[in-house]
């Protein structure tokens, strides 16, 4: 190929990307390095080919190649970032944008995505200074004002992010993603009704939007509308992003009718937590067919041997998943729909979950001699009948990171304290992480027994939670388990929770014995504790 014919078929190469036509393109990058092996706007594009694929490692390796051969190409950097993010590499991501606003001062789109990679590191102050950059130097990008209104939506900061979406809408009077933002900042102020049509505002503009259905299904869910809720919910399992529903098979989606001498796959789906809620459905499942396998998260596994309804158990891992063999499948958290569940159909025969004899054995034991030695070291001045008799309670302070409303369901170990200095009170930490170093953060100030690094997995936990009087926890997994276990449980919860605590309720159809104690203004807890604390008082002292 002539060099210029190649620079012919770069253009035509990158028309045929633009137009979403990734084989020619790819053809033809493929010719030119034929003729010249390093030629980096091929080797570029061909990562770009990739990234769109999500083949990023593929593209990470190429578009380097391409920055060897060309290190001053502004666009090359960016589409680097870009990979790099999408693995979950975002300080190398970010590395990579500051390289192109660098070379190119004025490129809006790579500030706007050094953005999104702050934003994935929950530095949102940081983010939305970069977006700020981003709409300064193009004034009219839309994508930016709409992520710049998420980010300051994270730090509690509602008007402001109700305000760029407007500045968005200005712009395109139908841009369906800046409707979406604008309910979701609604929901987190508690105008659910306002939020609710905002999000039908955004389906109106855009039938298709994925990320707008999932939310105004979890958002009746919220408000108890469950037959609309399911239905919208179930978009999930159409979203683009893997993260959302990373699960997809060829075979029959099994869609509740009898499968009599048919072997069924009930696949895992979302967090601990989720998993730990919808177990309850599997033996409904079992009564209308033939072989029920539950693929599960791996922490989960020996709590669910022997449980009625499951007759193969697998973890989930790549081996388990393609040795098995099954005639159809379905999402666990597809199995409310399923089975038409209302506010009085969900079951709540409780308990479902049970400890493991041996382990809740063995923590009878263990939290025996942790009473006592907390009796002697105990300087309160207790009466002798109340260090011997301790009222046991477990606490749990902190989510999984990763959960992209963490910052709002979690709350500081401290908050815990005041629980601490109730007489006959004895506190169990249950938390695991790096949540769980706050107990030597706040040695001194609370007195807490942290049993974390001697919980292997959840039938550790159960055995725990046997054994206790009450399980005090934000929205966890922990939570999940005190209350299928039927066990007394205290969930302490934001001023906008997650759906399944639906609102303007102290009790939980879901769980019988867990009590719900909110937020009656974001972000406060203090006053949550201050309640938890009177009550704690009154039952300790019975």
């Amino acid at each position: 190929m002539q060099a210029t014919s190649i620079g012919e078929a770069k253009n035509i190469a990158v028309q045929h990307y633009k137009a979403s036509h990734l084989k020619q393109a790819e053809k033809l990058c493929r010719e030119i390095l034929q003729s010249e092996p390093k030629q980096p706007e091929a080797l570029h594009l061909l990562g770009a080919i990739a990234y769109q694929r999500k083949q990023y490692n593929v593209a990470i390796e190429l578009i380097g190649k391409a920055i060897e051969g060309n290190p001053l190409k502004p666009q090359f950097h960016n589409t680097l970032g870009a990979a790099l993010r999408a693995i979950g590499k975002f300080q190398e991501a970010i590395i990579a944008y500051q390289r192109a606003v660098s070379l190119k001062p004025d490129y809006a789109e790579a500030y706007n995505n050094m953005g999104n990679a702050f934003f994935s590191q929950r530095r949102y102050a940081e983010a939305v200074e970069k977006y700020n950059q981003a709409v300064s130097l193009n004034p009219d990008y839309i994508e930016a004002y709409n992520s710049m209104a998420v980010a300051l939506q994270y730090q509690g900061k509602y008007n402001a992010a109700i305000e760029k979406c407007n500045q968005a809408l200005s712009l395109k009077p139908d841009y369906a993603e800046a409707y979406n933002t604008i309910a979701s900042v609604l929901l987190k102020k508690g105008l659910n009704a306002e939020a609710i049509e905002n999000y039908r505002q955004a389906l109106r503009l855009k039938p298709d939007y994925a990320e707008a259905h999932i939310n105004l299904g979890m958002a009746l869910l919220l408000n108890g509308r469950f037959e609309e809720g399911w239905a919208e919910y179930q978009w999930r399992l159409k979203a683009k992003k893997p993260t959302i529903y990373p699960h997809h098979y060829e075979l029959p989606y099994w869609d509740g009718t009898p499968f009599v001498g048919k072997r069924l796959l009930v696949h895992y789906e979302q967090g601990l937590g989720d998993n730990i809620q919808f177990v309850r459905y599997l033996p409904m499942v079992k009564s209308r067919g033939g072989t029920v396998i539950c693929e599960m998260l791996k922490p989960l596994i020996g709590l669910l041997r022997g449980f009625p309804g499951i007759d193969e158990l697998i973890d989930a891992s790549f081996d388990s998943k393609h040795a098995v063999k099954f005639d159809f499948y379905v999402p666990l958290l597809e199995l409310p729909r399923i089975f038409g569940t209302t506010l009085e159909t969900i079951p709540t025969e409780v308990p479902y979950l049970h400890a493991d004899s041996a382990k809740a054995e063995y923590w009878q034991k263990k939290l025996v001699e942790y009473g006592r030695f907390a009796c002697l070291c105990d300087s309160r001045g207790k009466t002798r009948q109340q260090a011997n008799r301790p009222y046991k309670v477990g606490i749990v302070w902190a989510g999984k990171p990763a959960h992209t409303e963490d910052n709002n369901r979690s709350c500081p170990l401290h908050n815990f304290v005041p629980l601490s200095k109730i007489p006959g009170v004895h506190l169990y930490g249950l938390q695991k992480g790096k949540a769980a170093g706050q107990v030597k953060d706040l040695a001194g100030r609370i007195s807490v027994t942290n049993l974390a690094d001697e919980l292997n997995d959840f039938t550790d936990t159960a055995g725990v939670i046997e054994n206790l009087d009450l399980v005090i926890s934000v929205d966890t997994a922990v939570l999940h388990l005190a209350g299928a276990m039927g066990k007394q449980a205290w969930a302490v919860l934001p001023f906008t929770p997650d759906f399944r605590w639906m609102l303007d309720r102290q009790d939980s159809p879901w769980y019988p014995t867990v009590r719900l104690f909110r937020q009656r203004r974001c972000g406060n807890w203090d006053d949550v504790f201050q309640r938890v604390a009177g009550e704690l008082k009154v039952l300790a002292g019975k």
